[in-house]
């Protein structure tokens, strides 16, 4: 790592020539950066070197998302009573990140003049990222003997520099500066050089102008508030015997729309229009001129609103699905320099600091590993926090709800990777919070969906604590939200509710009255199939068979029934899988294929085994023929899920051991003969094998 201190010019450059995958070198690297600014020593002096410029503003916005949060004021954001008690003010940061001013390139003063305007508590500054040096190329050569100059009187600005300094740079610039800047180059700490292509220089301009190409188009990223995470295995009657159940689904986005700003705060409603104040990319273009022009006189409030302009630009463009991780970072950098020159008492804060939750929460989906994904999701969580303070929720109730919701989905997000039951617990106060200042009568499809977002949180968490009490709280939420979709107007989402419902149903019958909450469970199925056919939404159909298969053989197999309704029930629960299965084979040959939300490998096995019960079961009295009919089929699908479980050890085992089941029976029930018909069916590597077995 770079030699870091206080006072030494001795300087160390870190590199890593070993020829290895750019991506792994770049991480390394980036990891010995982070850890020097974490250290928040004054007058260090950093230099980092990146020639690509996509990556640059990819390390830079990870940077500023994992450090510019205190670790107390992370706390702060993640704990359970902050849904009530949120900060008083927006965190002060401890890494600010700044774009060089073009026209007088002095990075000292800039930052002095940027704490000037935002006063550190307790003497405690921040550190600074300064970007943009690469853009001096396209400077007269006055500017860039003014930027060279500045640096050379490092000497005499050290005293009062209180702060840590990075400067972002390509290539050329370090060697210039090395050359040019010799003063510069003796106080420097160290030096931090990362991998990649070289490209186009860019900072917030040249990001915008490339963003303003021809992106492919993508979906933003919806979140699915569904119950069980996927391929969720349960363990039914003996070791062996292992089903699956799809996921729940959810009728609408957790996220709710961005806040639309044209100089005055506007209320969330249903009506609400979509700003039009920037409608083409050369809106944006004159925008950045303006706000490079202001930068020079620097009235707060105009620069302020140019920077909300640019900001507003990009977010319309996520919101046309052109959600590229560029457009998100410029947003969330257009974003936090309207902030920074804002009043602290506006009106346009809570609006903005919504925004900026959605922008770190869509970003989150981006991150290159779970460290940046966490990181994202706290900035995230943070602005939310702060969004909240800047209003008294009974004079904005419908802001109030919507920042809430989406509170609460964000805890939801954080809860699949750390502290699962603390942060479910935040994210139902939070959605409980939404629920108290959003009212049925004047936001009823609002209102349903934020019930059901709450019924998911309750499910995740009965899947951590009490979850008799959980379930039940899951399933009043989602049947308080039912009424509110219309099965006719809105029959695929109505139908992802009944879903909902009926696995939240089967999960509470593992608990206690079982034969009771499995018919509830397969009546919500049921009419959940209703709307959800193989027309019209033949993956959602293919979930909800799964299930109803999976909801039939708990009723045919713990329940005390007689032998004619626990047949009636295992062909019931044979025709579910079956149609599960098919749908599966047509969506696969689809172009391109489309995914399902269940593991069908583990539905063929548990397909195999219902057909195996009902070959061996002796209160059945099956005819011979029928017998060894199911005998077959049950041989099939369990080879079929013998083959999907390839690469999964422990469910390969299972499966084989269940393929030595079915041939066993095939001896008993037609002796030698029986058993080389089956081993005739099973692919020849794995006779050796079985044979061992048998």
């Amino acid at each position: 790592m770079a030699q870091v201190n206080g006072h030494s010019p001795a300087s160390m450059t870190v590199t890593d020539t070993a020829h290895r995958k750019i991506s792994l070198v770049n991480r390394q690297i980036y990891q010995r950066l982070k850890q020097a600014l974490s250290l928040g020593l004054r007058r260090q002096i950093f230099i980092a070197v990146c020639d690509d410029i996509s990556l640059r503003n990819r390390l830079a916005a990870r940077l500023h998302a994992e450090l510019a949060i205190s670790e107390d004021s992370r706390g702060k954001a993640g704990g359970i009573n902050s849904v009530f008690r949120p900060p008083a003010s927006r965190e002060y940061p401890r890494l600010v990140s700044l774009n060089l001013n073009l026209s007088q390139p002095h990075p000292v003063a800039q930052i002095n003049r940027w704490l000037g305007q935002h006063p550190p508590p307790s003497n405690n500054p921040p550190g600074f990222q300064i970007l943009g040096v690469e853009l001096l190329t396209k400077q007269s050569a006055k500017v860039q003997g003014f930027f060279l100059n500045s640096l050379k009187t490092i000497e005499r600005s050290l005293p009062n520099l209180e702060s840590s300094l990075l400067l972002w740079m390509p290539r050329p610039w370090l060697r210039a500066i090395e050359t040019s800047a010799p003063e510069f180059w003796r106080w420097h700490t160290g030096v931090f050089e990362f991998e990649g292509e070289p490209a186009p220089a860019s900072d917030l301009r040249t990001l915008m102008a490339t963003s303003l190409k021809e992106f492919p188009r993508q979906t933003v990223p919806q979140e699915e508030t569904a119950v069980p995470q996927e391929n969720l295995w349960h363990i039914l009657g003996s070791e062996l015997d292992k089903f699956s159940l799809a996921d729940q689904e959810n009728p609408a986005s957790q996220k709710e729309d961005f806040k639309k700003e044209s100089g005055a705060p506007v209320t969330s409603g249903e009506g609400e229009e979509k700003a039009s104040f920037i409608l083409n990319p050369a809106d944006a273009v004159q925008s950045l001129q303006e706000i490079e022009q202001l930068q020079q006189s620097r009235p707060p409030e105009e620069l302020a609103q140019a920077y909300l302009r640019l900001g507003n630009y990009y977010r319309d463009r996520i919101e046309q699905s052109n959600t590229s991780q560029e457009n998100l970072i410029t947003a969330i950098q257009a974003y936090d320099q309207a902030l920074a020159w804002l009043e602290e008492s506006s009106p346009l804060a809570a609006d903005i600091l919504n925004d900026l939750g959605n922008l770190y929460w869509m970003l989150s989906r981006y991150a290159a590993d779970s460290q940046e994904m966490l990181a994202y999701l706290e900035q995230g969580i943070n602005a939310y926090h702060t969004a909240l303070t800047k209003f008294n929720p009974d004079d904005a109730p419908h802001s109030y709800a919507m920042i809430q919701n989406n509170l609460g989905a964000a805890y939801g997000d954080l809860a699949r990777h750390q502290d699962t039951a603390q942060n479910l617990q935040n994210s139902i106060l939070a959605y409980g919070e939404a629920l108290r200042y959003r009212s049925p009568e004047d936001e009823p499809l609002k209102y349903a969906a934020t019930q059901n977002n709450l019924g998911t949180a309750y499910w995740h968490l009965a899947q951590q604590q009490q979850p008799v009490t959980h379930l039940k709280c899951a399933i009043a939420s989602y049947t308080e939200a039912l009424p509110f979709y219309n099965p006719e107007r809105d029959s695929l989402n109505w139908a992802m509710l009944q879903n909902n419902i009926g696995t939240a149903y089967w999960n509470l019958a593992q608990y206690e009255q079982p034969e009771e909450f499995l018919q509830l469970a397969i009546a919500a199925y049921q009419s959940a199939l209703t709307y959800r056919t193989p027309q019209s939404a033949p993956a959602g159909c293919a979930a909800t068979q799964n299930n109803l298969g999976t909801a039939y053989w708990h009723l045919a197999t713990q329940v005390e029934i007689n032998p004619e309704g626990q047949q009636q029930y295992l062909q019931m629960c044979i025709a579910a899988y079956e149609s599960a299965i098919a749908l599966v084979e047509f969506l696969s040959n689809n172009n391109p294929p489309v995914p399902v939300t269940f593991d069908v490998s583990a539905t063929q096995n548990n397909l195999g085994l219902a057909h195996y019960q009902m070959a061996t079961d002796k209160k059945f009295s099956l005819e011979k023929t029928s017998q060894l009919e199911h005998l077959e089929a049950a041989l099939h699908y369990h080879l079929q899920a013998l083959q999907g479980f390839s690469d999964q050890p422990d469910s390969y085992e299972s499966a084989l051991s269940l393929v030595v089941q079915t041939i066993r029976a095939f001896y008993r029930e037609r002796g030698l003969q029986g058993q080389n018909l089956a081993l005739s069916k099973v692919p020849g590597k794995l006779l050796p094998e079985l044979l061992r077995r048998l």
